[in-house]
């Protein structure tokens, strides 16, 4: 898909005769440049589709780069214009199409201190301007944004359609962006009884040629049971794509519905119709992310599986790896110190303590009850034996005194003898 609008963008770009003719030669050596560098780095035999990407949207940077320096010959440019540009750039002097200033001014600066302006003899320049002020170009914010697990199931409560919730389970089940999941076909899911629970789940195969290159590459097993169940109905009735065209204008040739989603690729549509799904369950839903009340994206569901997942006990480790970033990246402790979750560990420390104190002195009580019940049952028994020995006597002494009572009446019933004098 992005190699054909790359082709397409670049082909218009060289060919657009509004552009100073020198500026699209430079252009042109740069791509060919990027291109055979992004090949080499990933130890590829040919362009794959994600550095394709990567050239897609350098072609709207140099397009950027030249509208700025108002068409001006690269090669001709002041330093005072390298300055300003830069300038206008930190100071949000110069805009994005919704208003704002750009986030992420660094990836101009790059171009600018690399290969581009190497072309031109110009990246001196913008290296010392960028070095001389410190200038880092991108705004490192910790910016904490996700929902509970109760406001994401009103989001789903909101989809229309069983493939959407589907989708949506497994953003936030498995926390992979959202162009990654949209990519998932029958082979990458394997379903299992888990040993604990006894239940079914999935494991996710995520291959490295489908996650960010950043990214490890791993399996996942499902936690939720909906995943599950909408899994197994999305599955079970995989069938090949409707046959019409496809019309996309970043396409150059028609193309069928089959040919962009094959039968084994669980969804059937793209990144712009999920998005525009998802918002409009957002909307419905009525849910905003926690705590700035941001509008909330499919995003922000890989940060809420994170935080639903530390407040659950995960540690820091297994959720980096959930997420697929490597054990030394930092990027979870904003949500971390956001939930106060280090906070908490001198208090789970004075609890835990508390608790074994607790059990301990719950053992000692036990052993003495323990001791306690034993001399009762020994006591019993004392009891029993006195009582048997008690009946015991008082048996034998009945019968001694029946004896003497049967003495007295035989001494009393013999016959009186008087003898004569």
């Amino acid at each position: 898909m992005y190699k054909e609008r790359y082709e397409r963008r670049k082909e218009e770009l060289l060919n657009n005769k509004d552009i100073n003719p020198k500026n699209r030669q430079v252009t042109e050596k740069f791509l060919e440049f990027e291109q055979y560098k992004l090949k080499r780095k990933q130890g590829l035999a040919e362009v794959d589709e994600k550095s394709y990407k990567t050239l897609y949207f350098y072609i709207g940077r140099l397009i950027n780069l030249n509208n700025w320096f108002k068409n001006k010959d690269w090669s001709k440019l002041t330093e005072v214009e390298i300055k300003k540009l830069i300038d206008d750039l930190e100071d949000g002097n110069i805009k994005t199409q919704n208003g704002t200033r750009f986030a992420d001014r660094s990836l101009y600066y790059q171009m600018m201190k690399g290969k581009l302006f190497d072309l031109v003899g110009k990246s001196f320049i913008a290296t010392q301007i960028i070095k001389e002020f410190s200038i880092k170009g991108r705004e490192f914010r910790d910016e904490v944004r996700y929902i509970e697990e109760e406001s994401f199931r009103k989001i789903v409560d909101c989809a229309p359609k069983t493939e959407h919730k589907c989708l949506m389970w497994l953003a936030f089940d498995i926390g992979e962006n959202i162009g990654t999941l949209l990519e998932l076909t029958r082979e990458d899911f394997q379903r299992q009884i888990n040993p604990d629970t006894n239940e079914p789940e999935y494991l996710v195969m995520l291959t490295k040629d489908r996650i960010k290159r950043s990214r490890t590459a791993r399996g996942e097993t499902t936690n939720y049971q909906e995943t599950v169940k909408y899994l197994e109905i999305v599955l079970r009735n995989l069938k090949p794509a409707d046959p019409k065209n496809v019309k996309n204008r970043y396409l150059k040739s028609k193309k069928t519905l089959n040919e962009l989603h094959p039968e084994n690729k669980l969804f059937k549509f793209g990144h712009k119709a999920a998005v525009k799904f998802f918002d409009r369950a957002v909307e419905r839903a009525g849910v905003k992310c926690l705590p700035g009340g941001q509008k909330v994206t499919f995003k922000d569901l890989r940060s809420s599986m994170a935080c639903d997942l530390l407040r659950k006990g995960w540690s820091r480790e297994e959720c980096n790896s959930r997420l697929g970033h490597k054990p030394s990246s930092r990027t979870i402790d904003s949500y971390i110190n956001y939930l106060s979750l280090d906070r908490r560990k001198p208090q789970k420390k004075v609890y835990e303590s508390n608790l074994k104190k607790i059990e301990a002195d719950f053992e000692k009580q036990k052993e003495v009850s323990k001791l306690q019940g034993l001399k009762i049952e020994n006591l019993k028994e004392d009891i029993t034996q006195i009582k048997t020995d008690f009946k015991l006597a008082m048996e034998k002494q009945r019968k001694q005194l029946i004896e003497i009572v049967m003495e007295l009446k035989k001494g009393q019933t013999k016959p009186l003898v008087v003898k004569s004098s």
